[in-house]
């Protein structure tokens, strides 16, 4: 074998053993982190001091900050949401809730109240029944009563009035009142006593003073017989529009 033979025979095998080298050099420097990072690291994060997160609902976010800070813990704000019970501004909710176990530095996710939601009343006036009611609901309220009611103005059947009037904000809770136009107003009469008549006795009475049978409800006592009127509206002695409608409660056992 020449020398030049020698040499280049010598070089190839120096090259191969660094290579080898290198190589199991990264397999143990990869498998050392594997370790670490599996095993070790988390042996020893375990270790490390639990912190008791605060609870801050209700609290203003400057409030809540400082509080999370004593704890050593960070705050970042998330978008705010409707609430009716948390005050316009203050915190409604956190992530790790209040008592969680959590490492010091770790952020605390907060939401803010933006207060109870307001809507706006629509105007129902001079719309029929069925559409006031529709109007009414898609502006995310209800409707709490009926009441019919003569009108000069307004059609029978169509809405004369409302309470609260058009415009008005409200809560989520508000309920609407509409009065109807049951027609013209007739002339002015004084209701009579109903209270301890049979129910056909009362309804005929009522029709034959000009006025119409209204709502008809029924109620328990031990005070009447079965089927006499316990109550009425109008009550006995108050003014009346001929044409109105009176509601009768009747007594069940």
């Amino acid at each position: 074998m020449s020398i030049k033979g020698s040499v280049g025979e010598r070089l190839r095998n120096i090259g191969r053993q660094v290579l080898l080298f290198v190589a199991c050099a990264i397999f143990t420097g990869t498998v050392g982190l594997l370790v670490a990072d599996t095993v070790i690291l988390p042996r020893f994060i375990r270790k490390g001091e639990q912190i008791k997160v605060p609870n801050i609902v209700d609290l203003s976010p400057d409030q809540a900050r400082r509080a999370l800070a004593k704890k050593g813990l960070r705050m970042r704000l998330q978008n705010p949401r409707w609430d009716t019970r948390i005050a316009e501004g203050n915190i409604v909710a956190q992530n790790p809730v209040s008592d969680a176990r959590v490492k010091s530095g770790r952020t605390v996710y907060v939401v803010p109240s933006r207060g109870t939601r307001s809507f706006k009343v629509p105007d129902v006036v001079g719309k029929k029944l069925r559409q006031a009611h529709l109007y009414i609901q898609q502006a995310g309220l209800m409707v709490a009563e009926v009441i019919e009611e003569p009108s000069e103005d307004v059609e029978e059947g169509s809405v004369a009035r409302q309470y609260p009037v058009a415009g008005s904000e409200v809560n989520a809770q508000a309920e609407i009142t509409i009065y109807v136009s049951d027609g013209l107003p007739g002339e002015l009469l004084i209701m009579n006593n109903l209270v301890g008549d049979r129910v056909a006795a009362a309804k005929k009475r009522i029709e034959e003073a000009g006025l119409r049978v209204g709502k008809t409800s029924y109620e328990f006592t031990t005070s009447y017989e079965p089927g006499v009127v316990i109550r009425q509206v109008p009550g006995a002695g108050e003014e009346i529009r001929q044409g109105s409608r009176v509601a009768l409660i009747i007594s069940r056992l």
